[in-house]
């Protein structure tokens, strides 16, 4: 998944699928909790294998695993593509009107749109930063 799209929260919650992410999002995908107050969002594919990494590493040495499963929910969009995002993670990652959609490789992540923005602009003035980071992926 690549891409950045920007879309808006209803007052019901619900939320579009972008089009050209929803093919690789499938008919149900998973949504929990993320890094910096993001979503991650995954295909039921992928879901398998991250619960599977859940599962082998076992309750007794993370615990805190609890809540990030605890706070993920099963996503089935309707025919217009919309999902409803539930609450406490429309809390969590600040979701209030407009959003920004990543694709980010295996998975997309969901933003309050302001709050990436923020991030993004102060990542690309950062002198040095991209090259950083390209070396960093081998480039």
């Amino acid at each position: 998944m690549i891409g950045k799209y920007t879309h808006n929260v209803d007052a019901k919650g619900r939320l579009f699928v972008p089009a050209k992410l929803r093919e690789e999002l499938g008919d149900v995908f998973y949504i929990m909790i993320g890094l910096e107050n993001c979503l991650f969002v995954y295909p039921a594919a992928k879901w398998a294998e991250v619960t599977d990494r859940f599962n082998s590493v076992g309750m007794s040495k993370t615990p805190h695993m609890r809540y990030i499963l605890a706070n993920a929910a099963r996503c089935e969009p309707d025919k217009q593509g919309r999902f409803v995002v539930p609450p406490i993670l429309r809390d969590y990652a600040n979701l209030k009107e407009n959003v920004t959609f990543l694709g980010e490789g295996d998975h997309a992540e969901i933003w309050n749109a302001e709050d990436y923005a923020a991030k993004e602009a102060a990542f690309l003035s950062e002198p040095g930063s991209l090259a950083a980071a390209l070396e960093e992926l081998g480039f």
